[in-house]
């Protein structure tokens, strides 16, 4: 049930909170009363992970997958993505880095969890820490201080112990060379493509159609079907009941005032000079000489947005002349922010040091803070009060339906009640279901139940829905006559894709035996060769696209080696490949690479320095996981 209410406690100020400390709330429960609460899925070194913890973690693994793949996100996929052992997985190094932590004697002390809580933003007013809003964004969010510190410090601690695993992870400029070098190396390939479409001249008898039929029966069946009935709680339904008075809207204005004023901000133009941070100090005098020319150019009359066309190193805004558009203050580093919003409109800065280089700064206009203005925001915050009481309403009203249903059928239960019960017709897991927007989260749960059993609310974008199972349909394989057109193009695909295979097999066997055979071999097929242009390991081919096992192969080959063992299949067509030259990484590319290089490295190395870690810690330790819970 809790989870159902924190989606009703959504104020951005939140999110903002979530988004910044990514806390796992491993206290709050999941699930309605009738679950098994306290029930461990695993226990650590003695310590249990409890039911209600995993499925915490499951159902934000689950969301966070949703939104990445929406209605895509079948069964099938979620097998393949495996998220009960991430979920599982997740909390179990949980428990071990923290174990660690008290092994090592790494705490995080009280000025510590103060420290971090008074520089998020969402506890902020005015850019300094407000005791009230901190106090009123949580309880907004039916959390405790107690529990939001302990939570706090708990991820304070986790860090310290990642931070303590990682830190040994050094690269070398030798490294990060060798890295830029393989990475930046390039091939250029001469090939023969083989398209299976061309391969007209096939033949399927009426033999061949049902020997493939029986062989591949389980692709032709017809997938299993529910139809379910359900009742809606709408939000709109309930909008007239909801009531709003006058002092909560303006104690909503009042705690929301951010939201609804417009802070001050700056259109500016700049120039930026890159600095590399490991550079000598001749360097570092060179570049900022060359800004230092640039800027007495600007202030003597020069037009800063040529300037910026022609001496900016910043790609994204150089083209516009260097033009960044109006940002607010946290929008940019604050050296930057600090200059630009000092200055008036006209003004050109000094030098200003970032960590990206030196910049020139022009403003070119400035737009001042707004109060809000209750009276002018009024009826919005009515709107969206109402709304609120609204989804409040109809989730206590679900919940009651829900809870009437124990040991019941929702149809009898929604008619007692005067409640309009509805069916839908039949589905599958990946269609449509009529009425319902959208369908995906209403098929997962409806293929979840059991039958005679009763759905929790499921919210959707309209209500919340309670399911039950009416009658199922078990999947099907259909007579060879229904499905015959399809059988016979996927056989006609099939017998095209080995006619193509068996083509490229044998102008590679017969290219092998001659350099010169390639073209000659060509000609006398008929066959067109074509050569690309140089591409790396990363890119895709041009002329072909992106195909990974043929990069992969023309990688492997060489002047003495120039065919592969084999041909290659790609999405489209057998390519016959032979090597035609290499081109070296660029010595001079490395430099402004280095920085981005080492990180790249640094960041590869200290992730597997802690999975080995928490690897070790796993065989050393007694991880224990409930029986059958993963089957």
């Amino acid at each position: 049930m809790l989870h159902l209410m924190r989606k009703h406690a959504g104020s951005w100020m939140i999110k903002v909170v979530l988004g910044v400390i990514v806390i796992v709330f491993i206290f709050w429960g999941v699930g309605s009363y009738r679950s098994q609460r306290g029930s461990r899925v695993a226990v650590v070194n003695g310590e249990t992970i409890s039911v209600d913890e995993y499925r915490n973690t499951y159902e934000q693994l689950l969301d966070q997958y949703r939104r990445q793949f929406g209605n895509a996100l079948d069964e099938k996929l979620l097998k393949t993505l495996n998220v009960r052992k991430q979920a599982l997985d997740k909390l179990i190094n949980q428990r071990l880095l923290l174990q660690a932590a008290d092994r090592l004697n790494l705490h995080v002390t009280d000025q510590e969890v103060v420290n971090t809580i008074q520089n998020i933003k969402a506890f902020q007013q005015d850019g300094r820490f407000s005791a009230r809003r901190y106090q009123r964004v949580l309880a907004a969010n039916r959390l405790s201080p107690e529990a939001f510190e302990a939570n706090m410090r708990m991820d304070l601690v986790v860090s310290k112990v990642r931070a303590f695993v990682q830190s040994t992870a050094k690269v070398s400029e030798a490294e990060a060379r060798e890295q830029f070098n393989w990475r930046e190396e390039q091939r250029r390939i001469d090939y023969v493509a083989f398209d299976p479409a061309s391969y007209r001249d096939i033949t399927i008898s009426p033999e061949d159609l049902k020997a493939y039929f029986a062989s591949h029966q389980e692709a032709y069946q017809a997938p299993a079907k529910i139809k379910v009935a359900y009742v809606r709680v709408g939000f709109k339904d309930l909008e007239s009941q909801s009531q709003v008075q006058e002092e909560d809207i303006s104690q909503y204005f009042e705690q929301n005032r951010d939201h609804y004023g417009t802070p001050k901000k700056v259109r500016a133009r700049h120039i930026l000079f890159r600095l590399d941070p490991d550079a000598p100090q001749e360097t570092l005098d060179a570049v900022r000489a060359k800004a230092q020319k640039v800027l007495d150019q600007a202030r003597a009359g020069a037009d800063l947005a040529k300037l910026a066309e022609k001496y900016s190193e910043d790609p994204g805004s150089k083209k516009r002349g260097g033009d960044l558009g109006f940002f607010t203050r946290d929008k940019m580093v604050k050296p930057f922010s600090d200059a630009a919003f000092s200055m008036k409109p006209g003004q050109i800065s000094d030098l200003v040091a970032t960590r990206f280089g030196w910049h020139i700064i022009k403003v070119e206009a400035v737009q001042q803070a707004k109060e809000p203005v209750l009276s002018e925001v009024h009826d919005k915050i009515r709107d969206k009060l109402v709304q609120d009481a609204a989804r409040t309403l109809a989730y206590d009203k679900a919940e009651a339906l829900y809870d009437a249903t124990y040991g019941a059928h929702l149809m009898d239960v929604a008619k007692k009640k005067g409640l309009e019960v509805h069916e839908t017709d039949f589905f599958d897991r990946r269609g449509a279901v009529e009425g319902i927007k959208p369908s995906g989260k209403f098929t997962e749960l409806a293929f979840s139940l059991d039958d005679d059993e009763v759905s929790e609310p499921l919210e959707l974008s309209d209500g919340y829905y309670l399911l039950e199972v009416v009658e199922r349909k078990e999947a099907t394989i259909p007579p060879l006559e229904a499905v015959a057109e399809k059988v016979r193009e996927d056989l006609l695909d099939v017998r095209r894709d080995e006619a193509a295979r068996k083509a490229a097999e044998q102008f590679l066997a017969a290219v092998k035996k001659e350099d010169k055979a390639f073209d000659q071999q060509a000609q006398t097929l008929k066959l067109e060769v074509k050569t690309t242009e140089f591409f790396t390991r990363s890119g895709s081919i041009p002329g072909i696209g992106f195909e990974r096992e043929l990069v992969t192969a023309a990688f492997s080959l060489s002047t003495f080696h120039p065919f592969p063992e084999e041909v290659i299949k790609g999405r489209k067509a057998y390519y016959v490949i032979r090597y035609k030259g290499k081109k070296a990484a660029d010595p001079e590319a490395f430099k402004a690479k280095k920085a981005e290089m080492i990180a790249s490295l640094e960041s590869q190395k200290r992730q597997a320095l802690l999975d080995d870690w928490l690897s070790a810690l796993r065989n050393q330790g007694e991880v224990s996981i409930q029986e059958g819970f993963l089957d």
